[in-house]
């Protein structure tokens, strides 16, 4: 992987973090963004370097297009041509319908939707001019099976395998791939913080009985980043222990 460069937008935590670190010991450099834990950011830089690794992070509002432009440009300027994109930046903002609020709404749906498209449409076409690249949406098992509180949610994570196919029909001719990971319950600091009961019955509902760790997950993803994964494109894989059987 010497001298290819992947950005993993919100990689300072949770499986955006666990993506950075995997993807660097593979010999990839690092591109990551974040939106206001430097400090975070600066303590994953400094791990990485410690093992070896090439991660450089980002500051960037996600939401805002200008914002990402700017950060994708300096990238570009910094690194050279993107091998490849992984969207995962992301919120839950859980709420009932009964309790509906429009700015938790639509915060949710800038921060994973809009994010998405901006960092695709501002990458893809340095992508084009090399004809080669690799695109990953981070959906969820949510844009496939409803969650109680999750409406905001899911219609971005299902947006997401839309736009996925969508891309891949547009971009195969760039030698671009466009794929989805659909996880399902990842053991993260988000869910850590979930009641022990309430993780218990999750738990309990899965069929592999265990929360997935971020690892496989990450596993997966470098695989889709591979030259083994040339020929797929347009697909959604999901990897949750069974939940969607």
């Amino acid at each position: 992987m010497a001298n290819k460069w992947v950005l993993v937008t919100g990689g300072s935590r949770g499986i955006g973090k666990g993506l950075v670190t995997a993807l660097a010991e593979e010999g990839y450099t690092v591109a990551f963004t974040y939106q206001s834990s430097a400090e975070a950011a600066g303590r994953l830089e400094a791990e990485i370097a410690a093992a070896g690794g090439k991660a450089q992070g980002f500051a960037c509002d996600g939401r805002d297009h200008a914002s990402v432009e700017r950060a994708c440009a300096q990238m570009v300027d910094t690194f050279g041509e993107p091998h490849a994109l992984v969207n995962n930046m992301g919120i839950t903002g859980d709420q009932l319908m009964f309790n509906f609020d429009v700015d938790r709404y639509r915060d949710v749906i800038s921060t994973n939707l809009d994010s998405a498209i901006y960092f695709s449409t501002c990458l893809t076409p340095v992508m084009a001019s090399t004809r080669a690249g690799r695109i990953l949406h981070m959906s969820s098992v949510t844009g496939l099976k409803g969650n109680k509180g999750q409406v905001s949610y899911a219609a971005t994570k299902a947006a997401m395998i839309g736009i996925t196919r969508t891309m891949a029909v547009e971009l195969a001719r760039f030698k671009i791939t466009v794929n989805a990971i659909a996880p399902g319950f990842i053991a993260t600091e988000m869910v850590d913080q979930i009641d022990p009961a309430i993780r218990k019955s999750i738990t309990d509902g899965i069929p592999l009985k265990r929360l997935g760790q971020v690892r496989e997950v990450a596993a997966l993803a470098s695989f889709l980043l591979s030259p083994n994964a040339g020929y797929i494109t347009g697909q959604t894989f999901v990897i949750d222990g069974g939940l969607t059987a």
